[in-house]
């Protein structure tokens, strides 16, 4: 007997690694602009002191790599729809901040894809209190909704600066705090509703 197909029922998360200059870009347009950007707590579920709205404030250029990656995602799954950049915002953790397992929601849909993309980490999220060799510190971990015996569908994933992670908006998600260190750990996430 040889194995012919795998059939995957789940959903999709898609990896890319974004040029150095479009990850310096975003950094320094929110270093530059930080007094001036709205606080965008009141919209999130993370236990973080810096989350900042910053959409109105990125490039022609930025946007545009945004919006070409969520249409490589749609047409990696083999689906059409139109594309709504709506909102980004900057979450800026600090030791022992975290995001909570949360899932996100679109301003005119339903339906959608969201985003993380690593702008700068530490250099340490800290020791490990236990099971090094399984950590989760500063980690991003996905949880999905399918299940069942034999399925996978709780993931983490310590992302590198210029990673970028596309996956649909029901996707539970969320970051383990860290500790150890004054450095943070950037991030930037954009939503796209669909219709």
């Amino acid at each position: 007997m040889s194995l012919s197909e795998v059939i995957y029922l789940g959903q999709k998360i898609l990896l890319f690694k974004t040029p150095a200059k479009i990850v310096d870009e975003i950094n320094l347009t929110y270093d530059n602009n930080i007094k001036e950007l709205k606080k965008h707590n009141h919209a999130l579920a993370g236990k973080i002191v810096d989350e900042h709205k910053i959409d109105d404030k990125l490039s022609n250029e930025v946007k545009g790599y945004f919006r070409s990656c969520f249409m490589t995602y749609l047409m990696h799954c083999k689906i059409i729809y139109n594309l709504n950049l709506t909102s980004a915002w900057v979450n800026e953790m600090k030791a022992n901040e975290y995001n909570p397992m949360h899932h996100h929601t679109g301003k005119q849909s339903f339906l959608g894809l969201s985003s993380v993309m690593m702008l700068k980490k530490p250099e340490t999220y800290g020791e490990e209190y236990s099971r090094k060799e399984n950590p989760a510190n500063g980690q991003l971990e996905f949880n999905g909704n399918g299940g069942g015996m034999f399925s996978h569908n709780q993931c983490k994933i310590n992302i590198k600066v210029g990673d970028l992670l596309i996956f649909p908006y029901d996707l539970k998600h969320g970051v383990y705090p860290f500790h150890g260190t004054t450095q943070c750990r950037r991030t930037i996430s954009y939503n796209c509703d669909l219709s």
